[in-house]
């Protein structure tokens, strides 16, 4: 696994980062790997604020956008005395794309969208990430009142994200001049932001007591302590700017032509799947399955890892439509084919999130569900092939097919290790006896599969 960079040379390289995530298109908190500077590869991240949200001057507010180097913006530290500071760092993505994942605070009268690892100060002075936040948490205004959060959400936003810094160097433990006015409340800068993901330094900070085992937003944890709401579209359907910039509205439906700024909460993300699709395991092993360790609702690295997988995927097999449904902890992936004769495959967000699954083993995965729709006979009555048989093809054919030379034998060899832990059978190319049919093998079994096809040998009879 890559871990994440020092705090201090993310900080150092984050215009270049901010750079490659314009160039490619990648959005906020999407991991940038690099060489760290003790010659180990770690990352970095795109992140900050949405366009459009109103950040305090000398002369009132000014949407985040329009700060370049050099302006003022007014900043105060833990004692709220504001003062006049110089921006010295303002960087941020493009204005028209999709940033998924981002957190929306709604409060008083109004609301702001922000990157889950937003820092902002609460009324008893301490700091909290915005996806550790919960409705009835107080926020403060630059004049020190509470203000309570009416609701979070977590959800999709169509706009760019822009962050400031009034300096790139360690902040002071009393954080003075890196606390600025976002949209009536007090935010930290972007350079608090990136220290304080570095344990080395956000000791130093004034994280609020217990911070890391607050629930995130969105995730089962949240909704079983307070709530879905934080996955669905709060009571507004739009928010008015202080900042002369565009209202932000929200829709309860995803669709292709949204134009910004929008937010689209998890609930309408949900991809929902058809009867009769063909699924990775049965319902009944997903259940139990969602009992099991996961990742953070929240990890960045899967996340990015998954969606890379499935556009390599899609370079090879193009005429299926891939959709990653991240808000979904069902732990499973489905394949099936429409009224339209349109083939889909749908990665669910619980079986990403599954501690024993890396990207090796979300390949084969991947590869399973391609091999429904091009494994061939045995077949199910609706033409997708057989369980068994798309294990078989999987490995046989679809990751052959897609990763060259060596990478074949290295993603099947490890995706099939993690695929033994995930079914809890030792990794052993031995198969069981028996017979399946068309229905899910015995784990062993689909073990034996994935050798057999690997090794050409074979597919056991325990798979047909």
């Amino acid at each position: 696994m890559v871990n994440p960079c020092p705090s201090a040379h993310c900080s150092g390289i984050q215009g270049s980062v901010n750079e490659i995530c314009k160039a490619t298109g990648w959005g906020v908190n999407h991991p940038v790997i690099v060489q760290g500077p003790d010659g180990s590869i770690c990352y970095c991240t795109c992140s900050c604020l949405a366009f459009g949200t109103p950040v305090a001057t000398d002369t009132g507010y000014r949407a985040i956008e329009t700060f370049v180097v050099g302006d003022t913006v007014r900043a105060c530290g833990l004692d709220l005395d504001w003062q006049s500071h110089t921006v010295a760092f303002s960087n941020g993505t493009p204005g028209a794309s999709k940033q998924k994942y981002a957190v929306l605070v709604v409060y008083a009268d109004t609301a702001i969208a922000v990157t889950s690892d937003h820092l902002f100060l609460m009324s008893d002075k301490t700091l909290r990430r915005a996806d550790r936040l919960a409705p009835g948490d107080e926020l403060v205004t630059p004049a020190g009142q509470p203000v309570p959060i009416a609701s979070v959400h977590i959800g999709d936003y169509y706009a760019g994200f822009h962050h400031i810094a009034t300096k790139q160097e360690e902040p002071p433990a009393d954080l003075a001049g890196h606390l600025i006015d976002t949209n009536g409340v007090v935010s930290a800068d972007y350079a608090v932001q990136l220290y304080a993901r570095d344990t080395e330094f956000r000791n130093q900070f004034s994280l609020t007591a217990g911070h890391d085992e607050r629930p995130i937003v969105g995730s089962p944890e949240h909704v079983r302590r307070y709530g879905a709401g934080s996955r669905q579209a709060p009571d507004s359907a739009s928010f008015a700017n202080r900042a002369a910039a565009p209202a932000m509205t929200v829709s309860r439906h995803q669709a292709r032509d949204l134009k910004g700024p929008v937010f689209v909460p998890a609930e309408a993300t949900v991809v929902p799947i058809p009867p009769g699709a063909a699924s990775f395991i049965s319902d009944e092993e997903a259940a139990a399955k969602a009992a099991d360790p996961m990742r953070a609702w929240n990890d960045p690295l899967s996340r990015q890892w998954t969606q890379y997988l499935l556009d390599q995927h899609a370079a090879f097999y193009p005429q299926v439509t891939y959709q990653f449904d991240w808000a979904d902890d069902t732990v499973n992936a489905y394949a099936w084919v429409d009224g339209s004769g349109i083939r889909h495959i749908a990665i669910k967000g619980g079986l990403v999130r599954y501690v024993a699954l890396q990207m090796e083993g979300i390949a084969l995965v991947i590869a399973h569900e391609l091999g429904h729709h091009y494994g061939g006979p045995p077949t199910f009555p609706g033409g997708l092939s057989c369980e068994g048989q798309a294990d078989y093809a999987a490995v046989r054919d679809v990751m052959r097919k897609v990763w060259f030379g060596e990478q074949y034998a290295t993603f099947a060899l490890a995706g099939i290790a993690q695929m033994a832990a995930f079914f809890g059978v030792p990794n052993d190319p031995t198969a069981p006896g028996g017979s399946s049919g068309c229905s899910h093998p015995p784990g062993a079994c689909r073990i034996a599969t994935y050798y057999g096809a690997l090794r050409l040998s074979g597919k056991p009879g325990c798979a047909s």
